[in-house]
């Protein structure tokens, strides 16, 4: 079984490289382009890991990672 990885990341070119270098390693990988859907990806999907940006549009992960509790 894959291990599932939450990239919240708003550049777009960020999110491909990430999710291109993950997925070729094995990762099944979900994206979510600022604070609050990453929330709520996080909270309906429950990945193994999350990558968090810090200065996200909308919601600052700071804010997010505590957000998500």
């Amino acid at each position: 079984m894959k291990r599932t990885i939450l990239i919240i990341e708003d550049n777009e070119q960020n999110r491909y490289l990430a999710t291109y270098l993950l997925e070729r390693h094995g990762y099944a990988v979900v994206t979510a382009p600022d604070g609050p859907q990453g929330i709520a990806t996080a909270r309906t999907l429950v990945p193994d890991l999350i990558l968090l940006d810090i200065q996200l549009p909308v919601m600052d992960g700071y804010t997010a990672s505590l957000s998500s509790r």
